[in-house]
């Protein structure tokens, strides 16, 4: 009886737990999904606290789960620095470059990806190549993932074998989410653990069931957890490069320019595009020109089979003209 007694007074604290929970896993599931803490939950924080103080608040929060239920102030000094100093920081960087040897180019990337521990996550290559055609041209998109801590020698090896035009570099703190939603993870095992003893003990049909269907509940949300965690640490341990390549005839300049040396490329960029279009005509008229002897053999076959009908057409109405005039003259000889 004492027994039962305990059971359902442990029922009881669960309920009340599982409550609280409920309504914690709640708030998790609206703030802290990837998207969400991208665009809200982490940017509120930012403009409402220091985040080195919300740091330390985090350690703080941490140290009165201790066993001791105390810390002192040089303690949660250093750790504050400790968790300062292992920020998960999201890095992204975007960058458009131009080249004139686009083959080249693209092998050194694939390449320097590869020397750097990284990976391609998508690659695609679109266009004809410069030297195929008169027009066409090619151009490539990558989604590079690149160790972390080597995001800067990749970006510099970038900038040194292509022209750049564009450059977006991007950093965003996951800190404060990522150590809430270890918390909260760490919140669930414990209630897990508990569910776990109070199954051991549960005599009854509806306490099992109870249990097994709040256990059940934890594990979707530890899962859940987990797998957000594993993708904070993908994002936080590769950055992501979002990297498009041109090629071009003639690269661009991105250097300032005085007044005059922009009126000497105006000039020479002008008598180059004359010279192109010349020679952009010329290939073009080279490559239609089969075409044209076709045609015209064509129509000069029409030409010659027009001018034979119009021929015989002629010969026979001389001839009748003929026939006629020689029946008049019988005819008037033939009276006298």
């Amino acid at each position: 009886m004492k027994k039962k007694k305990t059971i359902a007074l442990g029922v009881v604290l669960l309920a009340a737990c599982s409550l609280l929970t409920a309504c914690g896993s709640s708030s998790y599931k609206n703030e802290y999904t990837l998207e969400t803490t991208a665009d809200s939950g982490a940017a509120d924080y930012r403009d409402d606290y220091e985040t080195d103080d919300l740091y330390d608040m985090a350690v703080a929060e941490d140290a009165i789960e201790n066993e001791s239920g105390e810390m002192s102030a040089s303690g949660t000094s250093e750790t504050g620095k400790q968790v300062a100093a292992n920020r998960k920081l999201i890095k992204t960087v975007d960058m458009t470059v131009e080249t004139e040897e686009f083959d080249v180019l693209t092998k050194k990337l694939t390449d320097k990806v590869e020397a750097l521990g990284g990976y391609m996550e998508k690659a695609s290559v679109s266009g004809t190549s410069i030297n195929a055609s008169y027009e066409s041209t090619r151009s490539a998109s990558y989604t590079a993932r690149i160790p972390a801590d080597k995001l800067d020698d990749f970006v510099t090896e970038v900038s040194s074998i292509s022209n750049v035009l564009d450059k977006n570099e991007s950093v965003e703190d996951v800190t404060l989410s990522y150590v809430d939603l270890e918390s909260k993870k760490n919140t669930l095992k414990i209630e897990q653990e508990r569910i776990t003893a109070l199954l051991e003990q549960a005599d009854t049909i509806e306490t099992i069931v109870a249990l097994e269907s709040r256990l059940t509940e934890i594990r979707y949300q530890l899962e859940s957890m987990e797998s957000q965690l594993r993708t904070y640490d993908n994002l936080v341990d590769y950055a992501t490069i979002y990297l498009n390549v041109e090629e071009v005839e003639r690269v661009t300049p991105v250097a300032p320019k005085s007044a005059f040396e922009k009126m000497k490329d105006g000039f020479v960029n002008s008598v180059y595009q004359i010279g192109r279009g010349f020679r952009n005509f010329v290939v073009g008229f080279v490559i239609v020109l089969p075409y044209l002897l076709l045609w015209g053999v064509i129509i000069l076959m029409i030409i010659l089979f027009v001018k034979g009908i119009i021929k015989n057409s002629q010969k026979k109405a001389e001839k009748k003209e003929q026939a006629l005039h020689a029946a008049y003259e019988k005819e008037n000889s033939e009276k006298k």
